[in-house]
């Protein structure tokens, strides 16, 4: 299997400085979320990112649907998706 690799976005949908945190919470939204889970390190933050979106509309679509289901402080990023 080829997997692409193109721009567009994912929905960061959580951060902390401390890796451990990190992992407890993936664990968290891996119970939660049926789609693809990305940790990403940018100093001094470890970032779990959200799905892979072609348009910045369904980012939207997708963000509106975790704040319905209780989800806070999603934002939208670019980012390299497959």
């Amino acid at each position: 299997e080829i997997k692409t690799i193109s721009e567009g976005y994912r929905l960061q949908i959580h951060e902390d400085i401390l890796v451990d945190n990190i992992n407890k919470s993936i664990e968290k939204y891996r119970g939660k979320l049926p789609d693809s889970l990305y940790i990403i390190f940018e100093a001094p933050f470890y970032k779990i990112r959200y799905g892979n979106y072609i348009t910045k509309k369904a980012a939207e679509i997708e963000k509106n649907k975790l704040i319905n289901k209780g989800f806070k402080n999603i934002w939208i990023v670019k980012s390299r998706i497959n």
